[in-house]
Parts: C-alpha cells; structure tokens; sequence
C-alpha cells in the first residue's frame, strides 16, 4: 500500500473513531435527557400519531406513551455494543487485523443488536406508526453487515486455504 494510501487509509479509520465518539455521546444525552426528549417528540405530534386501535389497552395515550419511552430506552441500550464493537473493530482494522475472525464475531454483535433494535421498534409501532420507520433502518443495517459479515467468513476461509496450497 502506497503512502498516499495508507494515509487516505488512516484518515478514514480516525474519522470513523471520532464518529463513534460523538454517536456515543449523542445516546449518552438521550440515556440522562431520554424521558424529557421523549416527551418533547410526543407533545410535537409527530410521534403521537397512530396506533392499532384493535388493541384496546393502547387506547390510553400515556400508555401509548411508556411503549414509545421503553422503545427508546431498550434501543439506546442496543446502541453501546453496536458502538463499542464499531470501535473495537476500527482498532483491529488500524493493527492490520483484517482477516481474522475477531472481526466478524464482532460484525455479528453489531448486526445481531441491529435486529433487535429492528425487533423493539416492530412491536413498539403498535403504539406509534414512526417507530416502523426506525424498525426497517434497523433491518436494512443489519443485513447490510450480516452480508459483509458473510463475505469476510469465506475471505477468511479462502485465504485459510490459499495458505494450506503454497
């Protein structure tokens, strides 16, 4: 790897660190703010609207309400292993650990708190239509690192291979 690249490389690393850094904190302000957040997106209306009406149980608003606040707290509890393995898996990419199976245990921490970040919100829409739209994202990411998770499995299994051959 040319110099240029290494760098372009190293910028790219430290940039996605630094991300992490401030997502982190972001989820950390929402872990102390989450109930006054919470509550300033419900009294929008924004979040209020729509429910299954079939469940009766939610016709209570300030039912309606908890469900969203507890899918917001048990998202943001998924949050700090999809950081931390983001993290941990920067740092191995920056000592040149690439094709190491580390890599993908930690690739499947992350989709795995994806899919049930994907989950929460899926039964949480039925108090609040917008937590359907934070489900799909959630599903949408998960697969997309589940597929390169998949991928650096059998690159790690080719390159086992090619070892064995030379």
């Amino acid at each position: 790897m040319s110099a240029s690249n290494k760098t372009s490389y190293s910028l790219w690393l430290n940039c996605t660190l630094a991300a992490c850094a401030a997502f982190f904190l972001c989820v950390l302000a929402g872990d102390i703010f989450g109930y006054s957040f919470c509550d300033y997106c419900w009294q929008d209306h924004f979040f209020k609207t729509g429910y299954l009406s079939q469940l009766s149980f939610l016709d209570s608003e300030r039912v309606r309400f908890h469900v969203f606040l507890t899918c917001f707290y048990l998202s943001t509890g998924l949050t700090y292993p999809i950081i931390f393995g983001v993290v941990a898996l920067v740092r191995n990419l920056k000592k040149d650990k690439i094709f190491d199976k580390a890599n993908t245990r930690l690739m499947s921490v992350v989709s795995i708190c994806c899919f049930l970040i994907c989950l929460v919100c899926f039964v949480g829409a039925c108090a609040c239509y917008a937590l359907a739209a934070i489900s799909l994202i959630g599903l949408f990411v998960g697969l997309i690192v589940q597929c390169v998770r998949l991928v650096m499995d059998k690159a790690i299994d080719m390159r086992t291979e090619l070892d064995l051959t030379v």
